[in-house]
């Protein structure tokens, strides 16, 4: 007997709460269906403004948001939780709605909790204490109720995508997947795989959201017999991939879920954590702690540039994520000329980007590249508590580990230590042993 149900396919570009917004806006067919939740948080910020636009990609069309609101605003737990709780009432969620959105929005302050080993009415949350979180999760559950999906059809949700590099953030720049959604993803047990994408396509509030509404986890693309579908994009533009998820209603039958245990993968969190699983599909590797995966090395040599030109690839090429690293190797070319081999070691799907910045910016006539495997070792960010003159300061840790889960290395976050260097007086040289000292404390 085909089973209805509600299909998140996430596996592309991840999720996050303006997205599910879009999607189920798109789903009902109605711009204008989030103006009650919009309206109703008018007096907790007088700023806010939602915009709904349409969108295409090739044959596909759907709803992307525009939200502009008071991002100095911000409110501790305590006052989000009342907040929710008044809004929820004023735009009529039934009990079960009351109960999810609720749920949602703890898992976010646990999550943050955990990743800052701060009990939740102390934490500072960032980004995540502005009206924009109550609009994505009261808007969520009450565009389900709208649409008569909750508690009446089974959520099902492929693997979700989390992205790949690093993004910046209110704490800084950190690797993907940021501490927040880690502590999510493990949890809930969710399911997931790194996707194509360079940069964050899974956010806190986007996992929160979809870890609360998927009672399972398989890709039912092939099995699912749509009768409504909508789409919704996200607002980053990310070089040669679409930003959208797609919501689904439709029947299927569906084989019983197999009990084997899946391959796992490893999260960043600020504890050591059980693995999560993965597709199996996925290409990197993992085997004793070690990851195996392919990159890509171009190079070229240039003998015609002078230190400024040579330096401004770095700011193009790492600051927008194209390379993994850059390298400045003097050398001696034709003709016993002085020369420069430079080398970047990329993902694989950057390639063509590379090579066009290093044309453009040197003046080369020509780059080469080549594919080369590369063994990584296992790694993880946490972030340490560091206490100067009775302030914390919150630093993150890289932590590499050997096979057997030893730690092989300990590595303090430069701009961290910088910061508080530049606050405090203490010379980086000083910090770092003693931050490095408290985070093997915390990790052993």
């Amino acid at each position: 007997m085909a089973d209805e149900i509600v299909f998140i396919d996430v596996a592309t570009s991840g999720v996050s709460g303006d997205m599910f917004l879009s999607g189920l806006l798109n789903l009902l067919g109605d711009k204008e269906a989030l103006v009650p939740v919009a309206a109703s948080l008018l007096i907790y910020d007088p700023t806010l403004r939602v915009n709904v636009k349409e969108k295409k990609h090739k044959d596909i069309t759907g709803f992307y948001l525009e939200v502009t609101f008071d991002s100095s605003t911000r409110f501790t737990p305590a006052q989000l939780r009342k907040a929710l709780k008044s809004v929820s009432e004023e735009v009529e969620l039934s009990k079960a709605g009351v109960g999810l959105a609720e749920k949602i929005l703890e898992d976010l302050f646990e999550a943050e909790s955990r990743a800052h080993d701060e009990p939740i009415d102390k934490i500072h949350l960032h980004e995540l204490g502005t009206v924009d979180t109550l609009l994505d999760i009261i808007g969520v559950v009450y565009l389900l109720e709208r649409a008569g999906l909750l508690g009446k059809l089974k959520f099902i949700a492929s693997s979700v995508a989390i992205g790949n590099g690093t993004v910046t953030t209110e704490h800084g720049e950190m690797e993907v997947p940021v501490p927040a959604v880690a502590e999510i993803l493990v949890a809930h047990d969710m399911l997931f795989h790194s996707g194509d994408i360079q940069g964050e396509l899974l956010t806190p509030t986007g996992a929160a959201i979809l870890a609360n509404l998927a009672q399972e986890y398989r890709d039912i693309n092939k099995e699912i017999k749509i009768s409504k579908q909508g789409i919704g994009f996200g607002t980053k533009a990310f070089e040669g991939a679409p930003n959208f998820m797609k919501l689904s209603i439709g029947t299927a039958e569906l084989a019983p879920v197999k009990k084997e245990a899946p391959p796992k993968k490893k999260v960043t969190t600020t504890q050591p954590k059980p693995s999560k699983s993965e597709k199996p599909k996925e290409k990197p590797k993992l085997f004793d702690g070690i990851r195996i995966d392919e990159v890509a090395v171009i190079e070229t040599n240039v003998d015609d540039a002078d230190g400024e030109t040579i330096s401004q690839i770095y700011d193009v090429l790492l600051a927008d994520d194209l390379a993994l690293d850059v390298v400045v190797i003097p050398a001696i070319g034709k003709k016993n000329r002085p020369c420069y081999i430079v080398k970047v070691i990329a993902p694989k799907n950057n390639v063509g980007a590379v090579a066009e910045v290093l044309l453009r910016y040197l003046g080369t006539l020509g780059v080469r590249y080549t594919t080369w495997s590369r063994i990584i070792a296992s790694r993880e960010i946490i972030v340490t508590r560091f206490e100067v003159d009775n302030k914390v300061y919150m630093v993150r840790v890289k932590v590499s580990r050997a096979s057997d889960g030893s730690i092989v290395a300990i590595k303090p976050e430069a701009d961290d230590v910088i910061a508080i260097s530049r606050e405090t007086g203490i010379p980086v040289r000083d910090l770092k042993p003693r931050i490095a000292l408290q985070a093997h404390a915390v990790t052993e």
